[in-house]
């Protein structure tokens, strides 16, 4: 057997599984834009109270950044869908923490709330520094809750690190809300 036989064979045996081994990188678009390799997930969505009209209350999303991400997640927004009733966010008060539960977890830092044009519906939180992959981090917002019971829907869109880091929507979350008169 010719060596260069001999070296192709052993190249098709190794090469592979030494991919394997390497560290999984962000997509890099040809335009310079940075997209997740791997998504972040919304694992878990709920509200401190589910009664309509109820002022205070802390919606709460969950999101799990995979060790294969490529990239850490700088910012996170989250946009209510229209419904019958648009619910304003309470941006000042937003918080981040890590794990999948906020009591007693340990607070993220922030390096802005709202966004470059929030609106009522819709914040954007940066985090400082940003959430690295194989981390949970759980975002808190306070908001009024709906005069009316309902399903409302909040879609949420995570950003790698970076000015053209690529928007990734994860899908929406659902809250239910119970009318005061029970139904």
């Amino acid at each position: 057997m010719s060596i260069n036989i001999r070296l192709e064979l052993l190249l098709s045996v190794l090469l592979p599984a030494s991919l394997l081994a390497l560290p999984v990188g962000a997509v890099r678009l040809s335009n310079g834009q940075v997209a997740f390799n791997e998504p972040p997930q919304v694992v878990r969505a709920g509200a401190s109270s589910v009664q309509a009209s109820l002022p205070g209350t802390i919606y709460h999303f969950t999101i799990t950044l995979p060790e294969n991400a490529g990239e850490s997640m700088q910012a996170v927004t989250i946009t209510q869908r229209q419904n019958v009733e648009n619910i304003a966010f309470e941006p000042e008060a937003s918080r981040a923490f890590v794990g999948s539960s906020f009591r007693g977890s340990p607070m993220l830092s922030l390096a802005s709330v709202g966004g470059p044009r929030p609106t009522a519906n819709e914040v954007t939180l940066v985090f400082d520094p940003p959430v690295r992959p194989g981390s949970t981090v759980t975002v808190a917002l306070q908001a009024r809750n709906p005069r009316y019971g309902g399903t409302y829907l909040f879609g949420v869109t995570a950003f790698p690190v970076g000015e053209n880091g690529l928007g990734q929507f994860l899908g929406y979350s659902r809250l239910n809300f119970a009318s005061p008169d029970g139904g």
